[in-house]
């Protein structure tokens, strides 16, 4: 009689076991929180490269389609608002079309968080000078996108 019953019990609790699996996808398939967390750094990541690349190479559509509806730029002297992305694409354009930039990287890049941002030294010509500013980009999720919401350029 006790064989029976162990043998019942294994047999029960191996159709457990598959209803469980049945139910859960095998670890591979579960995404991670960390891998999440990873996967919201690197599309960060990407945008501040697509930014630094942009600024280097005095193309603003390298990151145009990350501006935001909305962006706050403040540009040294030259004023500060809210614009609309075509807006702030063109301000920046006419900004580095005056201030030729010869270096620019991002010295810091903070990925991590619900603002990410990006600060660096952006040296450039104007008027046959060599001079530098400081950049700073920040992000802001938007429908579920990173999208540029600030630009500094002090």
């Amino acid at each position: 009689m006790r064989w029976l019953f162990v043998i019942i019990l294994f047999f029960s609790s191996e159709a457990q076991v598959k209803k469980q699996s049945e139910i859960f996808p095998p670890n591979d398939i579960l995404i991670e929180p960390s891998s999440r967390l990873d996967q919201q750094n690197s599309k960060v990541l990407a945008i501040f490269q697509n930014v630094e690349y942009g600024i280097r190479t005095c193309r603003i559509e390298e990151f145009e389609r990350e501006l935001g509806t909305m962006i706050s730029i403040a540009i040294g002297s030259g004023g500060r608002g809210y614009f609309s992305a075509n807006q702030a694409a063109s301000v920046l354009s006419e900004y580095l079309s005056v201030h030729k930039p010869i270096l620019f990287e991002f010295s810091r890049i903070h990925e991590k968080g619900t603002v990410p941002y990006a600060t660096g030294r952006l040296v450039y010509i104007r008027k046959g000078n060599q001079e530098s500013s400081q950049v700073y980009v920040s992000l802001t999720k938007q429908d579920s996108r990173w999208i540029i919401n600030q630009f500094n350029i002090y």
